[in-house]
């Protein structure tokens, strides 16, 4: 109730509306009162904010819209709308303020809010008062204002209210098979009034919600599955890089700011549906999420933001990135898919010069480059990614090289990581290919297990072992019956059951890593094999060198560590096998023994080792077993 004392304040035809108002529930009068709160001033819509909420009794809301409760959901239309009207118009850090109102008397407003959109926007209504296109523009309009309060324990206390899950899932849905038109129109004391678009609104209202495992949940009921969830979240990301590319964006400061904190959202979707669910985020992988995300945040760079904006949208996107690096099944596929999308050169061309903002300096962008720099080191010992590289590198080193001058720590990095990278193309080069005349003049001949060369040819590869290739079946035919037959299953075990097909098919690669590993460390392998003689007196011509090839280390260990590799097989049986391999890096002088062999490990993302045993060993010889 308004006080006899700011009653009295307020202008003679506002007064006389209000007393109306307070006598009788009558519709006409309360809407001659919300046509006058536009030509009212900031003091008096302050006064007036209890009438607006007045209407709003929880109790009279009815089951469904029919003509007997025709006069309340009008009342109460009327009033959502009045409060619309208000917001912006008064400042927000007044004890009597618009907001202060709203976060008040939520519990009031909410229940009205999920009958208004159950009825009116998904239609569940035969009796409708109010058109479909005005519901929605009511209620996004009044989530939206509560989604973007500065008041972080203010959203999370009006938005994780568990009954308008269902309505904001559904609303998320809906935006994308409507129309995208403006939706909210907030005023503004100081300048024109703020719009967006549906879209916009229902991603905001959804990443506020996600970090919920029900309201997840019910969005899973709502949407149909897993793919519907996933494929309304990257048709968002698309539609975001369709707002960018809109003309008209940049005569709209209100929307063009919120472009970063919208394609932040649409990831903070896609990265917590991917926490809270191992299908969602193999789905969204299988749909090449990643490439959608890079792909927009190229879009974006290339837009006039802030670049705290961007430092911002830069953070989510590799967090995502890493995530999947992390936890995903496929790891490689998802780097590969970044780097399509032109993940490298965004996230350099992004990196800011100078200090930044205090809030956004745990996200510098160089921090990130520096961290992406290393992953992609990492990551070439994988066939896939060494290919892309070795394709791009140059590009990179052209394009980038200015840019990375800037700052003296990342240019140092990046000269290390483009050295290691030419490396492992040269080594990749020279393991898997030959140099030959050809008709097309291309030079370049794959070589086949046979020793053969074809151009252009899908090599087949053995089912058993998934390591020899061949360049036809008769070369298969022939290989099998003269020799493999008798190896394939031991190359199987010597391979590692477990081994990744991406490292599989590296092993070429993996073997010129290995000789180059030995020959620069060799003097050091001496030294731990001098030690493990001591150390294991009964296996000294039974010793192992192990090579970390992705840290750098090196270690040896008697052959019975190994044995769960050779499954079935004692150790006196691999020693047979494995001596007509002799190495010759094993033979060297100072080294006492005629048995050294070595294993190459690589580390996987949750720190396991990947072995293979004597891959350069195995490559040399496959013909020969």
């Amino acid at each position: 109730m308004i006080s006899a004392t700011q009653l009295s304040q307020l202008p003679q035809d506002v007064r006389k509306l209000v007393q109306r108002v307070y006598m009788n529930r009558s519709v006409a009068d309360f809407e001659k009162l919300c046509n006058r709160l536009p030509h009212c001033s900031a003091s008096e819509l302050c006064i007036l904010q209890p009438v607006l909420y007045m209407h709003l009794d929880p109790e009279r809301i009815p089951a469904k819209s029919t003509p007997a409760a025709a006069t309340d959901i009008e009342l109460v239309y009327r009033s959502l709308h009045a409060i619309i009207t208000t917001l912006g118009r008064i400042d927000g850090g007044t004890a009597g303020s618009e907001r202060q109102h709203l976060i008040s008397a939520w519990n009031h407003v909410a229940p009205w809010l999920i009958f208004f959109h159950d009825q009116f926007i998904m239609c569940r209504a035969n009796y409708r008062l109010v058109d479909k296109t005005a519901a929605i523009r009511l209620v996004t309009t009044l989530l939206f204002y509560v989604s973007t309060l500065g008041d972080e324990r203010s959203i999370t206390i009006l938005l994780t209210t568990p009954a308008l899950y269902r309505p904001i899932a559904e609303l998320w849905l809906l935006a994308l098979k409507t129309k995208d038109k403006d939706v909210v129109c907030l005023s503004s004391p100081s300048g024109p009034a703020r719009t967006t678009s549906f879209r916009v609104c229902g991603v905001m209202l959804v990443s506020v919600c996600v970090h919920d495992e029900s309201f997840v949940t019910i969005l899973l009921e709502v949407s149909g599955g897993i793919d519907a969830i996933t494929s309304a979240a990257l048709k968002y990301l698309k539609s975001l890089r369709s707002m960018a590319k809109d003309l008209d964006i940049f005569s709209n400061a209100f929307k063009l700011e919120l472009l970063v904190p919208v394609f932040s959202c649409c990831i903070g979707i896609i990265a917590t549906t991917s926490m809270l669910d191992a299908a969602i985020r193999e789905a969204y992988v299988l749909r090449q999420s990643v490439k959608d995300i890079f792909g927009a945040l190229r879009v974006l760079q290339s837009l006039p933001l802030a670049r705290e904006g961007m430092a911002e949208a830069l953070a989510s996107s590799f967090t995502y990135l890493d995530f999947l690096l992390k936890r995903g099944d496929d790891p490689v596929s998802a780097l590969h898919q970044a780097l399509c999308a032109h993940a490298f050169e965004t996230m350099v061309h992004i990196s800011p010069y100078g200090p930044l903002e205090e809030k956004v300096a745990e996200m510098d962008p160089r921090w990130i480059n520096e961290a992406f720099f290393r992953i992609l080191c990492k990551y070439s010992l994988h066939d896939k990614i060494l290919s892309y590289i070795c394709k791009h590198v140059d590009a990179w080193s052209n394009n980038l090289g200015p840019i990375v001058r800037q700052d003296e720590r990342l240019l140092d990095l990046w000269s290390n990581v483009e050295q290691a990278l030419r490396v492992y193309g040269t080594l990749r080069f020279k393991a898997e290919t030959i140099w030959w005349p050809s008709p097309s003049k291309k030079g370049l001949i794959l070589q086949c297990h046979c020793d053969g060369t074809a151009e252009d040819i899908r090599f087949r590869q053995c089912a058993g072992c998934q390591v020899v290739r061949y360049c036809s079946k008769r070369c298969q035919r022939d290989s099998w019956h003269s020799h493999h037959r008798l190896s394939c299953n031991f190359l199987k075990a010597a391979i590692g059951s477990s081994t990744p097909q991406r490292i599989k098919r590296s092993l070429r690669l993996l073997a010129a890593l290995e000789v180059t590993h030995k020959q620069r460390k060799w003097d050091n392998i001496l030294r731990l094999f001098t030690a493990a003689q001591c150390e294991y007196p009964e296996y000294q011509e039974r010793l192992v060198v192990e090579l970390a090839l992705d840290k750098f280390e090196e270690s040896v260990r008697p052959l019975r560590d190994y044995l769960f590799l050779f499954n079935g097989l004692s150790e006196n049986e691999v020693v047979d096998r494995l001596s007509s391999w002799s190495d010759p890096r094993g033979q060297v002088q100072g080294l006492q023994g005629p048995f050294l062999y070595s294993v190459i490990t690589i580390h996987d993302r949750y720190e396991s080792r990947q072995i293979l045993f004597m891959s350069q060993t195995l490559n040399r010889n496959l013909q020969d077993v």
